[in-house]
């Protein structure tokens, strides 16, 4: 798990740190109009930054991956499910990338685009909706303690500021790197305990210390 963890790291902080060079570089220095599906991008930039952004997708689902199997939240329904929910929205996710290649051309109003946009959305609500399971499931597990208990609902979090900024073109960047960091804390939670035991476990252990001579 803690291999698979390290990979969701290095594609959350690729993230984080492209979302901030667009928002901080790009986009002041965009020429392009903003209704332009492109936007901030050149049509033609964007056939090469999409597959690059569908990499790191695949990278930060791997790490996502981990924390799945490595079994913080549980083994119940709502980890089954959220677990369900958030790699596929990985999945839409990287594959609203790929779509976006062949309307890059477009305005923002035409029919193509406005599909692709309705894609990224749709993987957003689907990795949100998982995140809130698998941080109720993560908190009534109990196999988790301190910081990163809490990093499901973190991304979670992260999945509700990139949706409230979604319709500005402009500062979507900066909430795509609020998201990339609530993966990045997910993914470093697991690396930090990629075998997490169970309440129980942990508490008959504890005993059979104490009777040990």
């Amino acid at each position: 798990m803690r291999r698979m963890a390290t990979v969701g790291i290095v594609g959350a902080a690729a993230t984080v740190a492209a979302a901030v060079f667009v928002q901080t570089v790009v986009v002041p220095e965009s020429d392009e109009s903003t209704k332009m599906f492109s936007y901030p991008f050149w049509s033609r930039a964007l056939f090469v930054v999409s597959p690059v952004y569908a990499l790191l997708h695949v990278l930060v689902l791997v790490g996502v991956l981990g924390f799945v199997r490595c079994g913080a939240a549980g083994p119940g329904r709502d980890a089954r499910v959220g677990g369900g929910l958030v790699l596929g929205g990985l999945g839409v996710f990287t594959a609203a990338e790929l779509a976006s290649i062949p309307v890059r051309g477009d305005r923002v109003a035409d029919t193509g685009a406005i599909l692709v946009s309705a894609t990224f959305a749709l993987a957003m609500l689907l990795g949100l909706t998982g995140y809130l399971l698998l941080a109720v499931a993560t908190a009534r597990a109990g196999r988790w303690t301190g910081w990163p208990r809490r990093a499901p609902l973190v991304a979670a979090v992260g999945s509700v500021v990139v949706l409230v900024m979604s319709p500005s073109s402009e500062l979507l960047p900066s909430g795509v790197a609020v998201w990339a960091v609530g993966q990045l804390i997910l993914c470093a939670a697991t690396y930090t305990d990629p075998a997490p035991a169970g309440p129980a476990t942990a508490k008959r252990g504890a005993e059979r210390e104490v009777r040990l001579p």
